[in-house]
């Protein structure tokens, strides 16, 4: 079957991402779901800067993700919904919300640990190759994507891991 964008080459370039990213999300949401983690791939990087600063404010999570101020607001609030984050206000500076980790969220995370190993792992495999262009790298990485599906790969390796 032809793929019009990768026939498009560099004029689809924008495309391709898009489809690539929305595919990768799509993929990693199956992995979460046949693990039974009630988690939304969207929400990894916010999630992430919060384990990894144990505390945070928005602020800081823009300045460090680049998001605008209303997206981090609204994965914040499905994060709470999901209980996995909450806030506490800023004693220093009662305008300041600190959001860090819940129980649920901590246990989560845990949860997520191998799961994020095997991930990175599998993602690297994908998108290391002797490409001499990215448009050439994305053709390579769309073709294995066809050869096997990530969330496979991923489940594959996760439940080896798990024996």
């Amino acid at each position: 079957m032809q793929d019009k964008l990768q026939e498009y080459a560099e004029l689809g370039l924008g495309s391709r991402l898009k489809r690539l990213s929305e595919f990768v999300m799509k993929e990693i949401q199956v992995v979460y779901t046949s693990c039974h983690i009630d988690f939304d791939p969207y929400l990894f990087p916010i999630f992430k800067i919060i384990i990894d600063q144990g505390h945070t404010t928005t602020t800081d999570i823009q300045e460090k993700l680049h998001y605008t101020q209303p997206a981090i607001t609204q994965a914040l609030k499905k994060l709470m919904d999901k209980e996995l984050v909450e806030y506490k206000i800023d004693t220093s500076d009662k305008r300041k919300k600190l959001f860090q980790l819940t129980k649920k969220g901590n246990e989560t995370h845990q949860i997520m640990i191998p799961l994020w190993k095997i991930i990175d792992e599998q993602v690297k495999w994908l998108t290391e190759g002797t490409a001499t262009s990215l448009i050439r790298h994305l053709t390579h990485l769309e073709d294995q994507l066809r050869k096997k599906s990530l969330s496979e790969r991923i489940l594959e390796k996760y439940q080896i891991s798990s024996l």
